[in-house]
This record gives C-alpha cells, structure tokens and sequence, in this order.
C-alpha cells in the first residue's frame, strides 16, 4: 500500500513530526511504501518565538519539502505532487487550526484516495479565533478521525458537528521504542527532570513553586530543567532566584536531539509533568521509553497513560503543596523500583504497530 503524511517530518522538530516518524517506521516494516509531503517551513518566523523550527538530521524516509500553510501558492503544488504519487491512503497530522485552510483545500482537492486526519489535539491550548468553522473545514473532509486520547474525543463531540463525530476513532500514544529503557540510574543523589518544549500551559512555574517544599523534606535532591522555551527564558530564571534554587536546579534551556536525550534520563529517577492543560503527552511516552516514572497533573488524557500509585503519581493542577508531596512520597516509599518494574509490563501493550493498524483499518 503506499502511504502519505501530510505534515511536519524530520527535519523539522517536534512531538509531531517525532510522531510521524515513528509511525512512518512502522509502516515500512509492514511492506508498504511511505512518502512524507513535509512542510517547506512550517510558521513565520514571528509566529515562533523560540529557536530554530529545524535540526541538522538526514530525513529517514521519502520526503517533498513542498508546503507552506501560510502561503496558498504551495497548497496547489502539493495537490498535484499527492495526484501524480497516487497513495491508497492519506494521512494528515492536525493539533492546530492555523494549518487548517491548508488541509482542507488540499483534501477538497485529492484524488482516489482515503483520508485519515491524525489527531494529537482539537481545542488548541491557546486561543484561536473562529476555531469550530476552522475544524470543520479542515476535518469535513476526511473518511476517519483517529485521536490520541479520551480527551480529545470529548473535545471532538463537543466541538464537531455529529457527521464527523461518527467518523472518529479512540486511538492512543503509544511509548517510543526507538529509545532503550533504562533502569540503572547513574545519579547516587535525588534527580528529577522536567523534559520537552517550555510552553505557559506545561506549568514549569508550578514545578518552581512546589521545589522549596521539596528541598524543606529533600535538601540533596536536584531538578533537571531540559527544553526550548517558547517565549522568554527570564521568568523562569527569575523565579529560581527569587526562591534560591540556583544551588538545586540546573537549567538547559534548548532543544535536545535524541542523541542526547539517554543522558538526561539516565540521570533521572521521576519525570513531572505539571500541566495546566492537556490532551496527551509524548514526554510521558519518552520517559517511559526509558523506564522512568512520572508524577503529572491529572489533566485531560494524562490519566489514561499513568496509573496512580502503580507506573506513576497524579496530582492536582496547579497545586504546588500537592506536587511536592508526590515527589516527597515517590521518594519516602521507595517506589522507583516497583513503578519501573510496572512501566516494563505497560510497554508490552500500547504499541506502534497497533495504532499503525487501527489508521488503516477500514
């Protein structure tokens, strides 16, 4: 079968376009034939307030660097570069509506073949003007939703008018195994790690709060801050020095490559997710690629992914006392090896190749 993405890929960086690449890889070890049309640029520059959109990596599959959403005079040359391959399927990845007068002009306008949009999110976590007549237009179109999440699929009952409603399908985000786990932790001293792109809704001021309760009952443990931030680095460099965590938090604040990405885990013993928002969470994927537990707000479909009490701890948002003393109590009964242990017998399940299956199923 041959198979298109329409979407970020490698080079591009990202949740999605990592996403999309694993799914890619699955689908090639099931004999079909894969060819990614990739964005040429993915955002203006202006629209970016972070660092490069791109990393310096060789595309592992067949890529057309062919569109760019914001300017409608590429929408017509991915048309006919999609026509002239003439894949059986046509899968389209969505978690925002500014693609959205793209995609759906370009599925209005493709031929014999079946369209599935991929979801990772539907209501966007920032504001988006007209955003249900922008998700209309873009999902209207298409044969099969897939979302990632419960979540999301109350979003998309919500949101979407009932026809498209009844073309979706409850999928999930399965854990990364291009990543070896990893249950030997190089650190004799407490480490936790707060991982992946620094947004506001993603709480890293939250973990901030909750550090100085830690440190009350942990005075040796140390907080790992690894990630882009998108937007400006200065309020968080100034809240560690208003609580005077220099001596407790060390920051990195870029994009790490996933050559890089082993080191920081290893070090780690408990991931924290201390979301505002969500639907779900790739970082939960990665660190559970490397066996390492995850204490997370229960917000949207993080519940889904993480048992409380078994592979990891959930707490309120935006509650840094309660925060702290999930930290405090990961660390106070010894739960590292047990959650590793129960995270080693999740990864059996949730797997590519089954959410590889679900898309194409008819």
């Amino acid at each position: 079968m041959r198979i298109a993405f329409l979407g970020p890929a490698p080079p591009f960086r990202g949740g999605i376009a990592n996403f999309a690449n694993h799914l890619a890889n699955e689908y090639v070890k099931q004999g079909h034939e894969i060819c990614f049309f990739n964005f040429k640029q993915q955002y203006p520059n202006l629209l970016f307030p972070a660092d490069a959109q791109e990393d310096n990596v060789k595309p592992e599959h067949n890529s057309l660097r062919i569109l760019t959403p914001y300017l409608p005079h590429t929408w017509g040359k991915t048309i006919k570069a999609i026509n002239k391959w003439h894949p059986d399927r046509l899968i389209i990845s969505w978690w925002i509506p500014f693609f959205a007068l793209a995609y759906g002009y370009i599925e209005r306008r493709v031929k014999d073949c079946h369209i599935c949009i991929l979801a990772h999110n539907i209501k966007p976590h920032e504001d988006w003007l007209g955003t249900r007549n922008l998700l209309c237009y873009a999902f209207e179109p298409a044969e099969k939703v897939v979302v990632l999440s419960k979540s999301c699929l109350l979003e998309l009952k919500r949101y979407l008018p009932s026809k498209i409603v009844k073309r979706a399908v409850l999928g999930f985000h399965p854990i990364y195994d291009k990543h070896v786990g990893n249950t030997d932790k190089i650190n004799t001293d407490p480490c936790i790690l707060f991982f992946g792109l620094i947004k506001e809704y993603k709480g890293l001021d939250v973990l901030l709060e909750a550090m100085p309760i830690i440190l009350v009952a942990m005075p040796k443990i140390r907080l790992k801050i690894v990630g882009m931030v998108y937007g400006k680095e200065a309020p968080y460099r100034e809240m560690i020095q208003r609580f005077k965590l220099e001596k407790a938090v060390e920051t990195d604040f870029r994009y790490v490559n996933d050559e890089e990405i082993s080191s920081y885990f290893k070090q780690a013993d408990l991931c924290i997710l201390p979301y505002k928002t969500a639907t779900q969470s790739g970082v939960i994927a990665t660190a559970f690629s490397y066996d390492t537990p995850v204490v997370a707000s229960n917000v949207g479909g993080l519940s889904e992914y993480i048992e409380d009490g078994v592979n990891g701890l959930l707490v309120p948002p935006n509650d840094p006392p309660a925060l702290a003393a999930a930290v405090i109590k990961f660390y106070g009964n010894n739960l590292l090896t047990p959650m590793q242990e129960a995270i080693k017998n999740y990864k059996k399940h949730k797997t590519w190749t089954e959410l590889a299956n679900l898309i194409l199923a008819r």
